[in-house]
Formats: C-alpha cells, sequence, structure tokens
C-alpha cells in the first residue's frame, strides 16, 4: 500500500533518491547529460536534511510524500510565492513520481496534499513553472485544470532552459479532487 504523508526528517535519503531517479528519466534529452549524470543520492541527500530541516522554521513550506511502508515512491514540495512577478501565492516547487508508479493517481493525491496545506496557509491560489519541453508533465498539470499563465527563462545545470507557468486561480480546485487512499498498487514482474 502506498500512502500519502508528510515528510519525515528520515525520509531524507529516500527523496534524494526519487528525486535523482526521476530527474535522469524524466530531462534526459532535456537538461545537459553531464549535469544529470553528475547527480548522486548522497549529495541529494544532503540537500533534503537541510530542505527538511528548514520546512519546520518556516511553515508555509511543506514536503509531502507517497510512501509504501519502506520505501518513498513520489514527493512533492510547496513554498510561498518565490516570484513577485507570478499570479499566484503558493508556489508548487517540485512534483515528481517514479516511472512505474504513475496512471495510478499518486501525482493528484500529492497536489491534493500542496493544495489543502496552502488553503490551511490562507494562499488562495497556486502554480508552478515546469519546463517547456517537458509535455508529460505539462499534459498532467492540463489535465488538472491549470491554466498555462506566462513564460520565462532559467537556469539549470548550466544550461538556459525555457519554462512554461501553470496556476489555479483557485487551489481550491485542487483540494477539492477525491482521491482514494491508500493506494492499491501491484507493481508489473
Amino acid at each position: 500500500m502506498i500512502v500519502v504523508r508528510s515528510a519525515r526528517n528520515t525520509d531524507a535519503s529516500k527523496i534524494a533518491s526519487v528525486h535523482v531517479e526521476t530527474w535522469k528519466e524524466a530531462y534526459a534529452g532535456l537538461l545537459d547529460g553531464g549535469f544529470l549524470d553528475s547527480m548522486t543520492a548522497s549529495r541529494m541527500t544532503r540537500h533534503w536534511r537541510k530542505a527538511l530541516d528548514e520546512k519546520r522554521r518556516n511553515l508555509d513550506d511543506a514536503i509531502f510524500v507517497a510512501a509504501t511502508e519502506k520505501d518513498v515512491v513520489g514527493f512533492v514540495t510547496i513554498s510561498a510565492c518565490r516570484d513577485v512577478f507570478a499570479p499566484w501565492e503558493a508556489e508548487i516547487t517540485m512534483l515528481y513520481v517514479l516511472d512505474e508508479y504513475r496512471g495510478a493517481g499518486i501525482g493528484r493525491a500529492l497536489m491534493k496534499s500542496v493544495a489543502d496545506h496552502a488553503l490551511a496557509r490562507g494562499m488562495f491560489s497556486g502554480g508552478l513553472w515546469v519546463l517547456r519541453d517537458n509535455l508529460h508533465a505539462r499534459g498532467f498539470y492540463e489535465a488538472l485544470g491549470g491554466d498555462r499563465c506566462g513564460r520565462k527563462m532559467d537556469t539549470v545545470g548550466g544550461r538556459t532552459v525555457p519554462l512554461v507557468g501553470y496556476s489555479w486561480s483557485e487551489i481550491a480546485s485542487l483540494a477539492e479532487r477525491t482521491v482514494p487512499q491508500p493506494f492499491r498498487i501491484r507493481k508489473a514482474g
């Protein structure tokens, strides 16, 4: 079974593993290959330990994981908007689910979790930036009712890449989605 819950400090290395694996899957051909090859779970574990510690000090920040009893299979992060010109209050900064768990509703459940968090913190609109060429992710956000709302350039791993913004003027539309939990997923093979 898989449940969506708040991340714990003990999840740092598991989140790091998902982070590295999903970036190498999702961004192959979109980001610099050398940069992706240089990503390691040990380096990302240090990053996630710090992020999990910092979220305790900033109540607007949250990290949720989709987890089995032993493993993390996806995660999402949210904060107050980091971009002064963005048309949203809450910013979904990361959402990743391992390939073998896609299509089971985990991404939707993670999005519902951050929407619930945003509403509890008094943030009523939400949005995110996604690589323009990440068509899979863009299709997912559009299926959730995200409105395209802007473009910008950013530097990731030494390469300048175009981003597209998606927003929900009423983040409650994400929070109202019914997502059955816990998930019962059979892995192939």
